[in-house]
């Protein structure tokens, strides 16, 4: 069989690259695969650019004064939306693509945050329909994998999310949130699903892992630029004044902490963290540009604090042990998932949660080894939820056959 997966193959965040790695290596073995970005960009074409490239003066001054007005930021995100729509439009691109889908017996689109809108000027859903539409229009079969959708600004952003996954054959859903959009959608074939990236393989066998780890207190903090929220200038200056915090009381209590991050642009505000912490040996900085950095990273650590939701989800797969710092829905979701509700907590909450967090970091320290353990657990777990994607490819192919 030979399929056409479009994912984030293009983006400079790690897990995003990984959602399509594990799909290719964990669920369509054996079915020679094309990947495509969702900008219709062959994978041999694209170019990642692994730099940290710095906010100019124009955007801080944006950010600083004028971020905050609805009006402007509405403004702003429409211009945004409108050009990345013309390059979604590029006729060579296009039959290039729809020449895979010819030699395809099925597409598949994978993982991911594939449908939201942070504004009510935006609408994500055209992109995603850009990729459906041409399947259909070569009558291909579709099969969705562990994506998430929401949240919307919208009734209109909503339905436009709804109205393109019905044109889909099988749809399976990272979260149950995100499945709950299409529940009542009359769809036949929709699926909770989890994570692709939970099926990482670890880099050590767990009883190996275990004797590297024992006594240890080495913590990973993975620092999210937060101002990809669309926060304030003043809620920005609050998440890194608490950051400073934590990481104060960490080091005072001798832990040793590392920065880092899956995404390559938040080091612009890592280094701004760092340069707090000069002086302390016990606050360094690990620059991550690809995945053998993250899991190299990872066989050394205690614990990871994380903000980005695969930062977690890669620890997980290593059967390190997370704490959530959460800044958006979906990373609750991905503990809901977990069965691990208590171990995160939203970032505008941090003040009054300062108390149970450094309460919560010292227990998973001194529990170490059942941390661990829970961890392969909760690995086993996710590789079970994602099942329902080998049902979906396998009834796929069934109906393939009898064509």
């Amino acid at each position: 069989m030979k399929a056409t997966l479009v994912s984030f193959i293009d983006s400079s965040n790690i897990g995003d690259r990984l959602i399509a790695e594990t799909l290719t290596d964990q669920l369509l073995t054996g079915i020679e695969t094309k990947k495509y970005s969702y900008k219709l960009i062959e994978e041999s074409q694209i170019q990642l650019n692994n730099r940290l490239i710095r906010r100019s003066k124009t955007h801080e001054i944006y950010y600083k004064y004028f971020r905050q007005l609805p009006l402007v930021k509405n403004l702003i995100s429409k211009g945004k939306w409108i050009r990345s729509r013309r390059r979604m439009y590029d006729p060579t691109d296009i039959r290039n693509f729809e020449d895979a889908l010819k030699q395809s017996d099925f597409l598949m689109i994978g993982g991911g945050n594939a449908i939201f809108d942070l504004s009510p000027a935006t609408l994500s859903a055209q992109r995603f329909d850009q990729v459906v539409a041409l399947a259909n229009q070569h009558q291909l079969p579709i099969v969705v994998s562990s994506i998430g959708i929401g949240p919307f600004c919208t009734e209109k952003q909503k339905n436009a999310a709804i109205t393109t996954l019905k044109k889909c054959d099988y749809v399976s859903f990272r979260d149950q949130r995100s499945l709950e959009y299409l529940e009542n959608a009359n769809h036949p074939a929709a699926y909770a699903s989890v994570d692709p990236v939970f099926l990482l393989p670890e880099l050590l066998p767990f009883e190996q892992l275990q004797a590297q780890k024992n006594a240890g207190e080495r913590i990973g903090i993975c620092v999210i630029d937060y101002r990809i929220t669309g926060c304030s200038r003043k809620e920005y200056l609050y998440y890194l004044e608490e950051m400073k915090c934590l990481i104060q009381r960490l080091a005072d209590a001798k832990k040793e902490i590392l920065l880092f991050s899956s995404e390559v642009q938040d080091y612009e505000t890592i280094e701004t963290l760092y340069g707090m912490f000069l002086k302390n040996p016990q606050v360094n900085v690990v620059f991550v540009k690809d995945k053998e950095d993250l899991l190299d990273l990872y066989q050394s650590l205690n614990l990871v604090i994380g903000t980005r939701m695969h930062s977690m989800i890669v620890a997980v797969s290593q059967f390190v042990p997370i704490i959530g710092l959460s800044w958006q829905q979906k990373v609750i979701e991905m503990f809901k998932n977990l069965g691990l509700e208590e171990d995160v907590m939203a970032i505008e909450d941090w003040s009054n949660n300062r108390v149970q967090l450094l309460e919560k970091i010292d227990l998973k320290l001194a529990n170490n080894q059942q941390e661990l353990f829970r961890m392969k657990q909760c690995k086993e777990e996710m590789r079970t939820a994602f099942a329902v994607n080998y049902e979906m490819i396998q009834s796929l192919q069934q109906k393939l056959v009898t064509i």
